[in-house]
């Protein structure tokens, strides 16, 4: 290994022993519990990871006051609808502010009081709910109206992976179209499996189940469209209080639900400040993140609504703290130290950069006048099979692709090259060296990945000149005696 080579090593190993001890002293630094509010309950302990917070939207940084309904797009982007402004904000994945729209008053396209939200990038659709306006209002996803259509109380809109939009209301569900055509209505209100009372927020899985967040009824319900009264129900988690205050309930009042990328049902319980993830077959508890109420970042107050950005990250609005966050929700099983520091997958390639010598591909490059002697003194065939494949420039190729010894023909393992560039007519001298140098002298890429590009010489001359070109050799007569058969 040349000065050159052994510095580049040493640099590359200090700056990863660098980089892993800022990590470690990064790590040391965030692993106590962060300060809080007295009445605050810490979210690093349960699983609900802090990414970010958006508290204020447009230029002139206008806050999210109560923010209420979530949605996310295909492409990661965030949909919040502000109630008491009648207005929609668009995030970008990162949670950068694109836009806003939405006008308060009653003419169509108008907003008076925006509670719901749902995406479908297939269609460039938005649809949100206006319980005051009674309508479901159609936008793209920049914010141009399209269309409204009248539905009695509606609440909550979901999309279903064909593109039908169910609306949950005081009582029922209504199907529609994309285009807002009436196509079908399921369910009372009531307290009954299959009815609803107030159902806040609804999601679609990939089969057409729609998953209920059955808020005044205090449960989960997992409905078919079908039935008249009372849809049909697949399960139940909860059961609807007996009395106000019933502190039996197993919900208090679930607001939020959202179907995450392992296709788990994700309940949001506002009233309880608190995330659970049930099994979407079954309605099986998975795990339960516990109570995070509070204004430090990763709890929350009084949220109303979720919706899944995408791996484990999630989008909640945060009524109660004017604020809109992205979380990241890790079971136990998930809850590790790089889940909790994604970061650290970035630290993967400079534990490879000593592994990089391994993954330059070894080549051999050989002079004509090596070929030459190799062939007068019967080497040729041994070399072949030493390396398998020779690399040698095109005019040299063409002189000896015929050349056979002992059944083998030097054509089959030759492979010809050629320079990038041509030497200028009229040089003579060492002409074919010259031009071999320049295609065996690793230089951008193949430099950075550390090509193993090594030019067989003939002489110890020959080798001289090429290492002045700044190419790697290896000696001929050090191969032969090294491959040779003795007796």
């Amino acid at each position: 290994m040349t000065g050159n080579r052994r510095l580049l090593f040493l640099l590359l190993f200090i700056s990863l022993v660098v980089l892993l001890g800022l990590g470690g002293f990064y790590l040391y630094l965030s692993g106590g519990e962060t300060p809080s509010a007295a009445d605050d309950t810490s979210s690093s302990d349960v699983g609900i990871i802090h990414v970010r917070t958006m508290y204020t939207y447009g230029e002139g940084d206008e806050p999210l006051a109560h923010p209420v309904g979530t949605a996310v797009d295909d492409e990661g982007n965030m949909y919040v609808t502000l109630r008491d402004v009648a207005r929609v904000v668009k995030f970008s994945p990162d949670g950068d502010y694109i836009t806003h729209f939405g006008e308060h008053g009653t003419a169509p396209g108008q907003l008076l009081s925006p509670l719901g939200i749902a995406a479908d990038s297939l269609a460039n659709h938005l649809y949100v709910t206006d319980r005051a306006r009674l309508r479901v209002i159609c936008y793209d996803l920049d914010g141009q109206f399209l269309w409204e259509t009248p539905v009695l109380s509606p609440l909550a809109p979901a999309v279903a992976p064909d593109g039908t939009v169910y609306v949950g209301s005081f009582g029922s569900i209504v199907a529609m179209s994309a285009q807002g055509e009436y196509l079908d209505e399921v369910g009372t209100r009531g307290v009954s499996e299959g009815q609803f009372d107030f159902p806040r927020a609804m999601a679609v899985d990939r089969d057409g189940s729609i998953y209920v967040a059955d808020t005044n009824n205090a449960r989960i319900q997992k409905v078919q469209m079908s039935g008249e009264l009372t849809a049909t129900v697949d399960w139940t988690v909860g059961e609807p209080p007996r009395y106000q205050d019933d502190p039996g309930v197993r919900f208090i009042a679930p607001s939020g639900i959202t179907i995450d990328s392992k296709g788990r049902v994700v309940i949001l319980d506002g009233f309880r400040h608190t995330i659970e993830i049930f099994d979407a077959d079954s309605g099986e508890s998975i795990w339960e993140f516990g109570e995070s109420r509070g204004p430090s970042d990763g709890s929350f107050n009084l949220p109303t609504t979720l919706a899944h950005i995408g791996g484990d990250l999630f989008v909640v609005a945060d009524t109660f703290n004017d604020r809109v966050q992205i979380v990241r929700l890790l079971t136990p099983d998930e809850n590790n130290i790089v889940a909790r520091n994604p970061w650290m997958w970035y630290l993967l390639p400079l534990l490879l950069l000593p592994l990089l010598p391994l993954f330059g591909r070894r080549r051999i490059f050989a002079t004509s006048e090596t070929l030459e002697r190799s062939i007068g003194e019967g080497n040729a065939r041994l070399i072949l099979a030493v390396y398998s494949k020779v690399y040698v420039l095109e005019n040299v190729f063409e002189r000896f692709e015929n050349v056979e010894e002992e059944g083998v023909l030097l054509g089959e393992y030759l492979v010809p090259v050629s320079p990038a560039s041509s030497l200028d007519e009229g040089v003579v001298e060492f002409a074919d060296e010259e031009r071999l140098a320049e295609v065996v002298r690793p230089t951008g890429l193949k430099r950075l990945l550390l090509a193993r590009h090594r030019a067989l010489c003939v002489d110890g001359d020959q080798r001289e000149r090429m290492a002045d070109h700044g190419v790697k050799t290896v000696d001929y007569d050090e191969l032969i005696e090294e491959y040779s058969l003795k007796s």
